[in-house]
């Protein structure tokens, strides 16, 4: 139970949204466009998926780690989220700016992970705001501001990449563009103590434990981001070697256009529309279906015009779920002076499918099965999901 109850502003959450558009830019526009790219420079036409593989594994292995450390740094003083904010970010435009002249697979592993391991500091203080500002009446609408930010600053990043080029501008764009989205946040939010509770030891294994509530929000995040990364993660390449398009970059821009612009949509939407019916499971169940619809298209008809379609359905699903993801996450948490710490854990669950999509990946289309199998597994996890979202009975 939350104890904010003032509401949150709407310039507060203009600020806060372009903030979060600054961080998914900085993040995605490098793993949509501009890491596939250098790695197939590099590693040459044979290698290119396993370097692509490498750096990005060793990139969320980082960010796994470093969003839990970011929210324990920032309970540690006193919930503050500004610094953590500040400090994250700085990193994170330092390792975008040594890949933009790496030219060498230490130097992608170096930059990969400092933008990583960076980054995860605003979003963990993002994250964290949710619970120290907003009251519960608004987290799906404001949590839901979140998510559909997330999937602008990929369509931002894609589109920076396409346009200023591939390579070292690329790059440096992105570098300038996540901090300066992120400059009115600096300005509007304050700092403030969260309400005084009685600071109590975290049980990490009742929390989770099998059967445990935060196991289970913890779980169903952790499959549908696995889904979403599995699609994104080979995109690039499944678009060139699959669907056979003539100009990858551009119709990976195509594709996430019309993603984000369908989940923006059911996003922000759903995200009111749970907070004016209250509630959120519904939600879960209708991201679960829809993913798990869309990426079995990928898999059996990989042709132009059925892979928009289920661009739409995927998108459709992605919006679904971002709608309510924060404020399921941030409804079975549980006290306020470990709230970003417990967040960073939560985090997790969405850095870990980082980790994992690319070594999962990588064997299936090289020698598993190739994208047929890779998107039909995708579908299963949905549908895990789905299988999974009645044991999270504290939900309404």
């Amino acid at each position: 139970m939350t104890l904010v109850e003032a509401p949150v502003r709407r310039r507060w959450m203009t600020a806060y949204g372009l903030a979060m558009v600054g961080v998914a830019a900085g993040w995605f526009g490098p793993i949509q466009i501009l890491l596939p790219e250098q790695a197939a420079r590099l590693a040459g036409e044979g290698g290119k998926e396993a370097l692509l593989a490498l750096v990005t594994a060793w990139g969320a292995a980082v960010s796994m780690v470093a969003n839990p450390l970011w929210g324990a740094l920032s309970d540690r003083i006193g919930s503050r989220r500004l610094p953590i904010f500040i400090a994250g970010t700085v990193v994170g435009v330092a390792g975008l700016l040594i890949l933009a002249g790496a030219d060498s697979t230490p130097g992608m592993v170096l930059g990969w992970v400092l933008v990583q391991a960076g980054l995860n500091g605003p979003l963990a203080a993002l994250a964290a705001m949710i619970g120290d500002r907003v009251p519960e009446q608004q987290r799906g609408t404001v949590g839901a501001l979140f998510g559909v930010a997330q999937i602008v600053g990929v369509v931002l990043g894609t589109a920076v990449a396409v346009a200023v080029g591939q390579g070292a501008p690329g790059y440096v764009a992105v570098a300038i563009a996540v901090p300066a989205l992120g400059a009115a946040l600096l300005i509007i939010h304050r700092d403030e103590p969260v309400a005084a509770v009685e600071r109590r030891r975290i049980h990490w294994a009742v929390l989770m434990r099998p059967g445990g509530q935060f196991a289970w929000a913890w779980l169903i995040r952790f499959l549908l981001n696995l889904v979403n990364a599995l699609v994104l993660v080979y995109l690039f390449y499944y678009l060139s070697d699959r669907v056979g398009v003539g100009d990858a970059a551009l119709w990976v821009l195509i594709v996430t256009v019309v993603n984000v612009l369908v989940a923006g949509v059911v996003g922000f939407a759903g995200g009111v529309l749970s907070d004016r019916w209250e509630k959120r499971k519904v939600f879960v169940a209708v991201a679960a279906v829809l993913l798990a619809a869309g990426t079995v298209l990928m898999a059996l008809i990989p042709v132009v015009p059925v892979v928009i379609a289920a661009s739409v359905l995927v998108g459709a699903g992605w919006g679904a779920y971002i709608a309510v993801d924060m404020a399921v996450i941030t409804h079975v948490l549980p006290d306020a002076e470990t709230r970003a710490t417990m967040l960073g854990v939560a985090n997790i669950a969405g850095t870990l499918p980082q980790l994992l999509a690319p070594v999962l990946a990588a064997p299936i289309v090289t020698a598993l099965g190739g994208y047929q199998t890779l998107y039909l597994l995708t579908a299963a996890f949905a549908l895990a999901a789905l299988a999974a979202l009645p044991r999270l009975r504290a939900l309404y």
